[in-house]
């Protein structure tokens, strides 16, 4: 039950990221900044929520719980270092991983702001501030000289620590997967029922019991498409589908 409700509730918050990134009117910068109010404005709405997690989930011994718990964790962690990335460029990444770190300790003093003192910081205007700051902060690091403090060597070395193997989220598999079919590279008629095959998969998993019959439909039904081969095999792997 307590598994259950750990994925309603993050669950919750991928639906509407999911709108976001569908949305083609907006910037990647835009993008980032939409979904950063939304996970803040959630976190301050079920604060008690997190706060019972912070306190008491991290003692349970069910080792579902507790690897479910880190996923999510790390999720967070790569979801900033990915939008660094896709915002800066492909030389933001050997200090992506430093600016996600930066990024979310300033995030965590703000939010104690808010939420445990009670100061009347507006969200909007919290992430607008941060994504300014974080302009500088980034400019800093690409015009400096120093090396990243998180290289590949520690980045591997805490995604383990974290929780294991890393694991791509189930919905980021098919937006993956529904980007890939856009490039033209297979017939009209193969792609439009591929879309309708994800969109279904899409549908299936954010509802609060995905039904395995529905998900094994749909992957068969992606088969013919070879270069989704890759890809189709992390999701069926992701959810534990043979």
């Amino acid at each position: 039950m307590l598994l259950n409700i750990l994925q309603y509730y993050f669950q919750y918050i991928e639906d509407q990221i999911m709108l976001v990134e569908e949305d083609t009117s907006l910037s990647t910068r835009e993008k980032f900044m939409k979904e950063l109010e939304i996970k803040l404005r959630h976190y301050i709405e079920n604060q008690e929520f997190y706060r019972l997690q912070g306190q008491e989930f991290s003692g349970l011994m069910d080792p579902n719980i507790y690897r479910y718990i880190h996923r999510q964790n790390i999720a967070q962690v790569k979801w900033f270092e990915q939008y660094l990335i896709k915002i800066y460029g492909d030389q933001m990444k050997p200090y992506a991983a430093d600016g996600a770190f930066l990024l979310i300790g300033m995030i965590k003093q703000y939010m104690e702001l808010i939420i445990l003192k009670q100061f009347p910081l507006n969200v909007k205007k919290v992430v607008l501030f941060l994504t300014d700051q974080m302009d500088s902060m980034i400019k800093g690091m690409l015009d400096g000289d120093c090396e990243p403090l998180m290289n590949e060597h520690l980045w591997s070395l805490y995604l383990a620590e974290a929780g294991g193997e890393e694991r791509v989220h189930p919905l980021e598999l098919i937006k993956q997967m529904k980007d890939r079919i856009k490039d033209g590279s297979i017939p009209e008629i193969q792609r439009e029922e591929a879309d309708q095959s994800l969109t279904i998969l899409e549908q299936e998993l954010m509802s609060m019991q995905p039904r395995t019959a529905i998900l094994k439909g749909m992957l068969h039904n992606l088969e013919p498409i070879h270069s989704l081969k890759s890809l189709r095999m992390k999701l069926a792997d992701s959810l534990q589908i043979k």
